[in-house]
């Protein structure tokens, strides 16, 4: 049995309550139920991310495929919703789908949280794809590239992904440079390659903060003092 801490199985439990209600208002009696709810256009754009919402906590994995192809509609609140419901199920069966749909020529939202999704699956197929949007000044808006810099480190043993971190550690904007040494915080300090480590090292002195609590130097101070818990 999955074991899980006090404040997890609390939010679980408050999930489940949830999505249980949701079904009772979407007439429902089985989340497989909810699956045509989420793939009716004609239901409005809050019930079917309530479906979603409830697929993600029962975690029924036949719902992968509707899922993406209501994130891929674009929807603000449904694709995002489809993005944590994919996150809860952790079938990676559509993430080339997902990735198509990053690379394609789809609403700005279906590519958002397409990348949300597969930084959720912590799908390690995505990495180049990762790569490619994190270091797209000029052609990808920022929060995007804030996004998929902060994913690269799902794989930042490769050599390849640690030169990108590296890379955006200098970034013009602040808050991709914050996402940078995020990214760094699951490798331990022997990890770290010496180009990143240097770059860790200039970090100390970069004055920039994203808020009162994200501060760039602290950050880089607490990464280099030792392997994080």
């Amino acid at each position: 049995m999955e074991k899980l801490n006090p404040r997890l199985r609390e939010a679980r439990e408050r999930n489940e309550r949830e999505a249980l209600a949701k079904m009772q208002d979407l007439e429902a009696q089985a989340p497989v139920d909810v699956v045509s709810i989420l793939r009716d256009k004609s239901q409005s754009e809050t019930r079917r991310a309530d479906a979603a919402f409830v697929l993600g906590v029962t975690r029924l994995r036949a719902a992968t495929e509707a899922l993406i192809e209501a994130l891929a509609e674009g929807q603000s609140g449904l694709s995002n919703a489809c993005a944590h419901a994919l996150g809860e199920i952790q079938s990676r069966r559509g993430a080339r789908k997902l990735m198509r749909i990053v690379r394609g020529n789809y609403p700005s939202a279906a590519r958002r949280d397409a990348l949300y999704a597969l930084w959720l699956l912590r799908e390690k197929r995505a990495e180049t794809l990762f790569i490619r949007i994190s270091g797209a000044l000029g052609t990808e808006d920022d929060f995007m590239r804030d996004m998929a810099t902060e994913a690269l480190g799902i794989a930042n043993r490769r050599v390849l992904t640690q030169r990108a971190i590296r890379d955006r550690l200098f970034d013009p904007n602040v808050s991709v440079r914050y996402s940078a040494l995020c990214a760094c915080q699951g490798i331990a300090l022997d990890g770290f390659s010496q180009f990143l480590r240097e770059a860790l090292i200039a970090k100390l002195s970069d004055p920039d903060k994203v808020n009162d609590d994200e501060v760039i130097a602290k950050l880089a101070a607490e990464l280099l003092r030792g392997p994080l818990q």
